[in-house]
């Protein structure tokens, strides 16, 4: 049984990434596109009813893919949450995480530099996504630390 929650575990983890970064792209492409039209509407002199609501629609998706990657990294941040209160021994589960978000958090840092070079989008539209995970992160990895910590005492 642990073997097959472990396998679980790993499956949706690597879930996790591809999703995360579709939505980082999704998100970045919108700016993109957004940033691109903002040229094309501020080369006219005035803006249409329709010009109006397809900036909203725009401003409206960028919202959409940037909640999405908070929702799933809050949900999975409680799945590995929930895991480890369950079972504070097991300190693979606290290096799977962290260590799998480090290394989520660098890529997407990377290809927001990468994204910056190439497109006029600014570096700081690509890695605001970025502020509310990394809070979230750092306030369970000082929780856990303690955690871990506590346990090491109490033994």
């Amino acid at each position: 049984m642990q073997k097959l929650t472990k396998a679980i575990m790993d499956k949706a983890l690597y879930l996790y990434f591809v999703l995360m970064l579709l939505l980082y792209f999704g998100y970045a492409l919108l700016w993109n596109h957004r940033l691109n039209m903002s040229e094309h509407w501020s080369s006219t002199s005035f803006l249409t009813n329709e010009d109006v609501r397809t900036i909203d629609l725009f401003g409206k998706w960028t919202e959409g893919f940037e909640s999405m990657f908070y929702i799933l990294f809050v949900l999975m941040s409680m799945v590995y949450f929930i895991k480890h209160r369950k079972d504070r021994k097991n300190q693979s589960i606290v290096k799977q995480y962290f260590v799998g978000h480090i290394f989520l958090f660098v890529i997407v840092v990377a290809l927001s530099y990468i994204f910056a070079l190439i497109t006029p989008v600014p570096i700081n539209n690509l890695l605001i996504l970025l502020a509310f995970p990394t809070t979230i992160f750092v306030v369970f990895l000082i929780y856990m630390l303690y955690g871990l910590m506590k346990l090491k005492i109490a033994n």
